[in-house]
């Protein structure tokens, strides 16, 4: 097998539960599993990927945008020499595409108006 073979990547299955922390808190957060292919090698990887405070309600439904972000944190890693040999708690924090985060500072201070009910 060359080391030059591109890794091959694909979501498994996803895991949305509350997590303890170290401090006992517990925290919502998502266990991704990613099925990782180069050559004959397949191995499965696990991600904990916890939504960042301040992301909008858009953001936190779209579990393509963090699937994808999920993968491009292993991808990232891969290509600074990581590999699933190594293994480790692999961990990110997933925040606002980029330029939503005006939106979503915007979307906490604006009131509706009253003639609103929705």
């Amino acid at each position: 097998m060359s080391t030059d073979e591109q890794w091959l990547m694909r979501i498994e299955g996803a895991l949305s539960a509350h997590f303890f922390q170290p401090d006992g808190s517990s925290r919502p957060g998502t266990d991704w599993s990613v099925g990782l292919k180069r050559g004959d090698e397949t191995y499965n990887v696990l991600v904990r990927a916890y939504l960042d405070d301040r992301m909008t309600k858009r953001a936190r439904a779209d579990t393509n945008y963090q699937a994808q972000t999920v993968m491009g944190y292993l991808n990232d890693l891969l290509a600074q020499g990581w590999t699933p040999e190594q293994g480790g708690e692999l961990s990110i924090t997933i925040q606002n595409p980029t330029g939503e985060i005006e939106s979503a500072e915007e979307e906490q201070q604006q009131p509706k108006p009253w003639w609103k009910s929705w």
